[in-house]
């Protein structure tokens, strides 16, 4: 019996599926602990010392629960692209705030799956952040690969034949 490998977009598929349950599953975990204890998670926000009373509360309010919404989204495969896209985008947001952070010698936690402190921030914990904004990347531009080309698929106009002339409207000419 011979084995096959698999074809380029059956193994660029597995690795979206992938990609998005183990993210998924990730967001949905780190979402958690965050809107359960929400005042933890507002001293996480402040310990980064990047925004004030009023952008803080709405960043510990919402980052949470987009956390949710985004996981579950990955994992039940629901707008897919747009979830790994946000993905994407948190990836990149953490890991300019882990950046800073660490350029400022800040000794503070995480905020990423707790509140307590195991979870320091270290260069280990940005470079976390930057696969998971790579991976996201990754997977996000696998979707579009395998989306159907739409914008390439020949229009209306294009299929018609010469034997079957286009009517016009005779009230839309000029």
């Amino acid at each position: 019996m011979r084995l096959s490998l698999p074809s380029r977009e059956g193994a660029l598929g597995g690795f979206v599926l992938v990609t998005r349950l183990v993210l998924g599953a990730m967001f949905i975990a780190s979402s958690l602990p965050k809107i359960r204890l929400p005042y933890a998670f507002l001293s996480d926000v402040y310990g980064y010392e990047l925004v004030g009373p009023k952008l803080g509360v709405l960043v510990a309010m919402t980052l949470p629960w987009l956390e949710l919404f985004v996981g579950i989204c990955l994992v039940g495969g629901v707008f897919v692209g747009g979830a790994l896209l946000a993905s994407t985008a948190m990836g990149a947001m953490f890991t300019f705030v882990l950046a800073s952070a660490l350029i400022r010698k800040l000794d503070i936690s995480c905020g990423c799956f707790s509140s307590n402190a195991a979870g320091k921030i270290s260069y280990l914990t940005l470079i976390r952040a930057i696969v998971i904004m790579l991976i996201s990347a990754a997977a996000y531009a696998g979707t579009i690969l395998l989306a159907p080309r739409q914008w390439l698929a020949p229009t209306e106009a294009a299929e018609r034949t010469e034997a079957e002339p286009a009517v016009i409207d005779p009230a839309l000419e000029l």
